[in-house]
């Protein structure tokens, strides 16, 4: 599933992309993400890889947040001697910029940012160093990896590269329809799991991996199985699923994966109906409704009117087409109001439809 997310899905590999290329051309960069960027810990190793394919002349060191970075860096990237010139006359990023003779300048250096004020340390340095270090010198990569939400200024040398703008439905219902396509079942049930997984889970994309190992649980009854599953697992890095959606909340997502899949078959049966039985319906018109309604046409007549018809002997059908007839209205009916099928009456739809 990972490999699906940040190999095929357009936008997450745009994302991805864009990073590899500035990292490659030696840029630093800020990486901003909310929690939910899904298998973070691979997505790091798969830039890392991909960056030293490209550029293999710097080392990637991993460095805990700190706010002090100028601080941190002489002592850890100086021997002694060199920490020794150090004077309070020149800010730590001027020192080490024009000091050619540190390892600093050799190396990728992923830092965790773990509050705003580490961030704002860490990307004044950075801005400072890129600033005093000069273009045409080797120079140390930042990619400064924050985890919020919260609006940053740019900082000149800094490229933005932030998760959460660049990724949108579309890239969740692609990621969907990529993974269910794997699945050993039919076209419209593909459809509607990848419409649920869409609708019922939106940001969280482990999370659809996780449901994808239950796929027949899961689309019987979402809202339980989530519950079921986030109590036992974990993400890939270890922190626990978070599921907010209140069991109301999940029934109109229900609803609307629904609609969007299974409600246009039930049009598609009334045209077929209609145009089977166009001789019959057209004898009966003009037809007035209880509210008011007329129609003219048999192609415009609703559900509901031609089972009325059919109840009082109008319509004449077989106890098949009357059976059929009566189901997909009170399908529709229920989807009209707001309520959700059953797994059963989905399949039943597919029955009838496509047998």
């Amino acid at each position: 599933m990972m490999q699906i997310w940040w190999e095929r899905v357009p936008n997450a590999l745009s994302f991805m992309n864009g990073i590899v290329d500035n990292l490659a051309q030696e840029k630093s960069i800020l990486l901003q993400h909310s929690a939910l960027m899904p298998w973070p810990i691979e997505f790091a190793s798969l830039i890392r890889e991909t960056v030293q394919q490209q550029n293999a002349s710097k080392v990637f060191t991993d460095i805990d947040s700190t706010e002090d970075p100028g601080s941190y860096l002489l002592q850890a990237f100086c021997k002694p001697e060199k920490r020794a010139q150090y004077r309070p006359s020149k800010n730590y990023a001027q020192f080490l910029a024009e000091s050619d003779d540190i390892i600093l300048h050799e190396r990728y250096l992923w830092v965790k940012i773990n509050s705003l004020a580490s961030l704002d340390a860490w990307t004044t340095f950075v801005s400072d160093y890129i600033k005093y270090r000069g273009k045409d010198n080797v120079c140390a990569v930042f990619i400064l990896d924050w985890q919020g939400t919260v609006h940053v200024p740019r900082k000149k040398g800094i490229m933005l590269h932030a998760y959460d703008t660049c990724i949108g439905e579309y890239d969740r219902i692609v990621f969907s329809m990529l993974s269910v396509s794997r699945l050993n079942t039919s076209n419209l049930m593909k459809n509607y799991l990848a419409e649920l997984l869409s609708n019922v889970l939106g940001d969280d994309i482990e999370l659809y991996a996780e449901c994808l190992q239950c796929p027949d649980s899961f689309s019987a009854d979402p809202y339980e199985t989530i519950l079921d599953l986030i109590s036992y697992s974990a993400r890939s890095d270890g922190t626990s699923f978070i599921f907010t959606k209140t069991q109301k909340e999940v029934i109109h997502s229900i609803w609307q994966a629904q609609i969007r899949t299974i409600y246009p078959l039930i049009e598609e049966f009334r045209e077929s109906f209609v145009k089977k039985h166009a001789s019959e319906i057209e004898a009966q018109l003009p037809i007035t409704t209880l509210y008011g309604e007329q129609y003219t046409d048999p192609k415009d007549v609703e559900l509901g009117t031609l089972a009325y018809l059919a109840d009082n002997h109008n319509l004449p059908l077989s106890f098949e087409a009357y059976n059929q007839l009566k189901f997909f209205k009170n399908a529709r009916n229920a989807l009209s109001h707001l309520a959700i099928l059953s797994l059963e009456d989905i399949q039943q739809v597919e029955q009838m439809m496509f047998s």
